[in-house]
């Protein structure tokens, strides 16, 4: 007697059989319609079906002619970016809406060879002149430096982030294939209305040093901060931020001893050197190290690092331990020099002791 189970295996057996069919059946039609379509000497030149077969060629997703392209197990033709795009957003495919496998899937499986032959047997000088498109508008994306509004990242400092949102997925894959693999960080405007509609003045480069990539397309990027910038003008690349930005660096350190003794001339009184701040500093970090708050030095102390010795990274680093709001510590961002930089610092560290102690 035949159970329903059997029933339903066979059904399933005869949908497989008859999928094969037909993916054959389409492989040879295309093959048949490449070979009528190669010229000949005939006036017309032998494209008979020249219009017809570029129709077929045509990616779903960007109504252009297919560049590299993948198909998907529901037998589905697409560009290998234009998959890539459309993964971020969705992991269903485009046109059927039949769920995909993982992103991971995708990147491990090459490009459709049947088609790539087709299209540089049939079409040279159009997928010439695609490919040629599409490296020279990647050239053109690269000369804008590339923005993720996110949070305070400073130079020398590491920065962990997690990518998961669509437009952010997009430019670190376009940073991680660039010859230079980093890109700016800002904070959000502090008066922005919304996320996006307003980033700070300046910020960050951070240079990426290893990217994990999740199966569903999200990664873990760990980064380090290189030198600071500001944001001369800005603009959107397929939903994230560009922009043309001018490097910040520090003063030399002769013309931060020459300011120094400028500013004590000038006050006729001994000021404290960068030394001494920095000792300042050294010793509010032992106040919080001998018993104030031991267990949030340890976890900051395993996230930032040890303690820096060079004043320019010192000052950094005391930003990032201190228990105030980001807003405030990107006030030093703009300032070239490190012994202003922990003046300010030192400020916060008496208004932390006044209102604790």
């Amino acid at each position: 007697m035949r159970t329903e189970l059997d029933t339903d295996d066979e059904d399933s057996a005869s949908e497989l059989r008859l999928s094969r069919q037909s993916s054959k059946r389409r492989r040879n039609t295309l093959r048949s319609d490449v070979s009528r379509a190669r010229p000949s000497s005939s006036p017309d030149g032998g494209w008979p079906f020249r219009k017809e077969l570029l129709g077929l060629l045509e990616c779903d997703v960007c109504a252009m002619l297919l560049h590299e392209p993948m198909t998907t197990p529901c037998q589905h033709s697409f560009c290998g970016k234009c998959l890539s795009r459309t993964l971020d957003h969705s992991s269903r495919c485009p046109l059927c809406r039949q769920d995909l496998p993982s992103f991971a899937f995708f990147q491990d499986h090459a490009v459709n060879k049947v088609l790539l032959m087709t299209l540089k047997t049939a079409f040279p000088d159009e997928y010439a002149e695609r490919t040629a498109t599409i490296e020279r508008d990647e050239r053109d994306a690269r000369l804008d430096t590339p923005i993720f509004v996110c949070t305070l990242a400073f130079p020398g400092m590491p920065t962990i982030l997690h990518v998961f949102e669509p437009r952010y997925r997009l430019m670190i894959r376009r940073c991680i294939e660039s010859s230079s693999p980093r890109f700016g960080m800002v904070l959000p405007s502090r008066a922005a209305a919304e996320p996006g509609s307003g980033v700070m003045e300046y910020g960050t480069m951070l240079e990426i040093q290893s990217v994990q990539m999740l199966p569903d397309g999200r990664s873990m990027v760990e980064t380090v901060g290189t030198h600071r910038f500001k944001l001369l003008e800005k603009g959107n690349l397929d939903g994230y931020t560009v922009g043309r930005i001018e490097r910040i660096d520090d003063v030399s350190p002769a013309e931060e001893l020459a300011m120094e003794q400028e500013i004590i001339q000038r006050a006729r009184q001994a000021r404290p050197t960068t030394e001494e701040y920095m000792a300042m500093c050294r010793s509010f970090i032992e106040q919080l190290r001998s018993g104030s708050a031991p267990w949030l030095l340890q976890r900051l102390n395993n996230t930032y690092g040890s303690m820096p010795d060079d004043p320019s990274e010192f000052s950094y680093w005391m930003a990032l331990v201190m228990p105030i709001d980001e807003y405030e510590k990107a006030r030093l961002l703009p300032i070239r020099s490190p012994r202003l930089r922990l003046k300010l610092i030192v400020h916060w560290v008496e208004s932390l002791r006044s209102s604790w102690w």
